[in-house]
């Protein structure tokens, strides 16, 4: 039996230009070629299999998209991927990650990067 992981997505724009910008699009992620489109500002949560993941973030306007980010991790069973997408003024998205690992200690909650 595998045991699923899960990734915890939000995106907010960081700063006045990119406030703008999301009036008219959305944010998107791609999970290794599964599309999800969501919200502003709210923590969506998708499931995911253990192993190599590809995530890539951008956002969708009427007829075209823009500021593409994309992060490749592995991720081990049961472990949550925290990210938040932070839509920078130039039209690019900056990721951050965070793991919560299966069995990490309170003072041990994984390890931090950024993209």
């Amino acid at each position: 039996m595998t045991v699923a992981a899960s990734l915890s997505i939000t995106a907010r724009p960081a700063g006045l230009i990119a406030r703008t910008k999301v009036l008219w699009a959305r944010p998107v992620v791609d999970v290794s070629g599964i599309v999800h489109e969501f919200t502003w500002l709210n923590t969506h949560r998708f499931v995911m299999r253990p192993g190599t993941q590809t995530i890539t973030v951008y956002f969708r306007r009427r007829e075209s998209t823009g500021a593409h980010a994309r992060a490749t991790f592995e991720v081990a069973p049961g472990e949550t991927i925290h990210l938040l997408a932070l839509l920078q003024g130039k039209g690019r998205f900056t990721l951050q990650m965070r793991r919560d690992t299966p069995g990490a200690s309170a003072g041990n909650p994984g390890s931090t990067t950024s993209d």
